[in-house]
This record gives C-alpha cells, structure tokens and sequence, in this order.
C-alpha cells in the first residue's frame, strides 16, 4: 500500500498563500517582476467589467507592490511580453507570450466540448474573409468597423490577436494579424498530449496542493480525463498524493513543493483584497472546502448587483465589501460591508489600510460608505476617521 503524507489544514493553506504570490516576501516588487508572476499564476482572467479598476488589474495589485495600470498595458501592448488569448475555461486569459503554444494547445480540448468550437468553424466564412481583407489593407480592425460577433471566429482560432486597446473605461480591442507580429510563434508547435501535461503541471503549481475537481475546474477539462494525466504524472513520479487534516479524499502535490513544506516559513502579516475573478476565489467550491468561505456571485443582476470584493486577512476570509468607482468625483463608494465575525482593532485598522490603498489606487480622494445596519461596523468605522455626513453615510478623506 503507498504511503500518502497529511498536512495540516494551516500549513496548506500557507501553501497556497504563498504559491499565490499573496504574501509579502512572493509579492513582485516593480515593473519588471509582473510577467513572472502572471506565469506562476498559471494566467490571469481578462474581466472587462468597470464596477471598479478592472479585475486583472486588482489581481496584479495584490501581488506587485506599487502597481500601475500602464505597467500590465505596456507588456500586453507595447513589449507584447504578456498576451490576450481565449484559452482556460473559455475565457479571456492573459498569459506569457513565450508560453502560449502551451496554453492554446493545452486548451484545445476545452474549445471542441464548448461553445467555442462552434464559433471558431465559422473562420473559413465569407464575413471572416472580408474582416482578413481589411486587415491586410487597414492593419488593424476594431468592433467599429465589424461587430463583435463576426471578429471572435478569427480571434478565437488564433488568426487575429488584440494588439491594443482604447483608453477609457470599456477598453475597445483592435484586432492585427497574428502571424504578422508573431512570425516564429507556432500555436500548434506543441503536441497537444505535451502541452496538456503541462497545463495540469502549470496548474497544481500555481496552487501548491489541490484536488482533481479543482484543477479540472481552473483549466475547463473534465474530472475523468484530469484524473487520467495525473495519475501518469504521479507514475512518473512527478506528483503525489496527500492529503489535509480535517479534509475529505486525496489532494495533489508536485513532489517538489512537497519537499520544500517543512521548510515554509509560516505565516506573514498581510491583507488582501480580491475581486470575484482573483486566482484564488475563482473557484467557489474550493475557496469553501479550504478557507471555509464563500460567495454569492450576483453580478450579473440589473438591479442589486453586487461586485464582491473579499477581505483576506493572513489565511482567513473576514467577508466582504461591496464597492464602485464614481470616476468623476474621485469617490470610492462602499455600498456594503459584510462581515463573518467581530473583528478587533488592529484587524480593523490593517483592513482599513489596504482599503485606502485600494481607493489611492483609483485616484479617489475620498471613500464613502453607505449605510450599513450594522452599529458595530459604524462604530469601528468612526473610531477609525470616518465622520458622518448629512445623509447619514459615513465619509473618510483620503490625504
């Protein structure tokens, strides 16, 4: 019978912390730091929703110290080091150019069970022939000239790629060729078995330890065949079986960072804030067997939406606060603060903190927080320098 390792639930959660670039000491410190982070990450989602900065930008600000938007822009745009590409679970990726063949490989089967194979048939049409043409002769098409719809089957089969977007709020892509800017880049240069394994490998990475259903879910492929390239890595011994304390069934782990766990260095002091469609939170039912919290995800309603913004203190989830960007009067609005427990006052005033950071990041000058029916939330808010105007809703200035 094979031996299996138990881990603490603490120290697993550490793991992951740290394999996600969250605390401190594998935090990116410039510029130069962020496309190793986004390979770690095994990619970042694309999300265009303008509630708040975009949410990869957010992602990368909880793990670059001193990020800036025209930092991520200029990779993607400009160096093309970083690029947009649909790959895992059908949706916008940013990913290392350098790493791409992998990626798109590595997804392929992801696109024929999905939607997306049914779109990308539709490249050989005689409306993906006239947009080609017109890239030829203008070098660049945008959804001004075509509608969104008749550009995504050349850009979803890697004909055309999204060589910049506009300034402003919805970031309106312009489509170029891609074999023209990227001539050595092959997409179908890595077997599609190669580039498989190294997905699920870039993947359990990026987490440190994780189940078969989670690393099914973050990539898009199904459990069985997830389950089938894992157990021919842990043959190759290459991965490993463990599992958590207090937790049900097998977790994975690269045999690496499973060598490298009695030396963690433990926990760091630190508080992140991480939107629906962060790395870690990205996938519901995991972030709940692990952190032992969770979210409704309502952002999709036209009235009530909510843009989950969840509080992470060290290895705990504290909840959640609900904000908006009013742009124009450089507002940081809190429309709701929701909380698990009773948080004391060096908890407050370190979440508090990164909550002005976050507002900084926005260029506010002030945050606004709506009324909350929770006397405990307006107290600690007013202890710590918030003040109440006429409307009732307390207001903090930024200096």
């Amino acid at each position: 019978m094979t031996y299996v390792e138990s881990i603490p639930l603490s120290k697993a959660r550490n793991l992951v912390l740290r394999k996600q670039r969250l605390v401190p000491s594998t935090q990116g410190k410039s510029k130069k730091d962020i496309v190793d982070v986004v390979k770690s990450l095994c990619g970042i989602q694309y999300d265009p929703l303008p509630v708040i900065a975009q949410a990869h930008y957010v992602t990368l600000w909880n793990r670059v110290r001193d990020f800036r938007e025209d930092w991520l822009d200029s990779l993607l745009y400009k160096e093309r080091r970083l690029i947009e590409f649909m790959l895992m679970r059908q949706t916008l990726n940013i990913v290392p150019t350098e790493e791409l063949s992998y990626y798109y490989q590595g997804t392929r089967s992801v696109m024929r069970a999905g939607w997306i194979q049914r779109v990308i048939d539709k490249k050989e049409g005689d409306m993906s022939r006239e947009i080609l043409q017109r890239v030829k002769e203008k070098g660049e098409v945008s959804p001004k000239d075509f509608h969104y719809a008749a550009l995504r089957p050349l850009f979803y089969s890697g004909k055309t790629f999204i060589a910049r977007r506009e300034k402003g709020i919805f970031r309106m892509p312009y489509y170029r060729l891609f074999s023209d800017n990227f001539p050595s880049l092959k997409l179908d240069s890595i077997d599609e078995r190669t580039a498989r394994r190294y997905l699920l490998l870039k993947t359990l990475s990026a987490y440190g330890v994780s189940p078969s259903r989670h690393i099914a879910y973050w990539i898009g492929y199904k459990v069985k065949e997830t389950e089938e390239i894992l157990q021919e890595l842990e043959k190759e011994g290459i991965i490993a079986k463990v599992k958590i304390e207090g937790l049900r069934g097998f977790h994975w782990m690269t045999v690496e960072d499973l060598g490298k766990l009695e030396t963690d260095a433990g926990e760091e002091d630190f508080v992140a804030l991480l939107t629906l469609m962060d790395n870690l939170v990205r996938d519901r039912k995991w972030l709940q067997r692990l952190f032992n919290y969770t979210f409704e995800v309502e952002y999709f309603q036209k009235k009530g939406m909510k843009w989950h913004v969840n509080i992470l203190y060290n290895n705990e989830f504290l909840g959640f606060i609900n904000p908006k960007i009013d742009r124009p009067r450089k507002l940081f609005i809190i429309k709701d603060v929701v909380l698990k427990r009773k948080l004391e006052n060096e908890e407050w005033k370190k979440v508090l903190e990164r909550i002005e950071e976050l507002a900084s990041f926005h260029n506010a000058e002030a945050i606004k927080v709506g009324k909350t029916e929770s006397t405990e939330i307006q107290k600690a808010l007013r202890k710590h320098g918030f003040s109440r105007d006429k409307k009732g809703e307390l207001l903090f200035t930024l200096n």
